[in-house]
């Protein structure tokens, strides 16, 4: 069994100041949650791949790839 987390990687506006973040930021946050996820020691961060908006994440590994802890070739 392998633990993780799953985001669809939408853009949604903040219920309590109304302020929608920008692609990037929803983006940036992504990488961040991935790399808490892997600190934390689960076994799977995953995305889902959107090409409309509201989602950002078009390209799901390449998302992956922005980690600064990515396998580089």
């Amino acid at each position: 069994m392998q633990f993780g987390i799953f985001t669809v990687g939408d853009v949604t506006s903040d219920p309590t100041t109304g302020r929608t973040p920008s692609e990037h930021e929803c983006i940036k946050a992504m990488v961040a949650i991935a790399l808490k996820a892997e600190e934390g020691g689960l076994d799977v961060f995953a995305t889902g791949e959107h090409h409309n908006p509201p989602f950002v994440p078009s390209s799901p590994t390449t998302c992956s790839a922005t980690s600064p802890r990515a396998p580089r070739s």
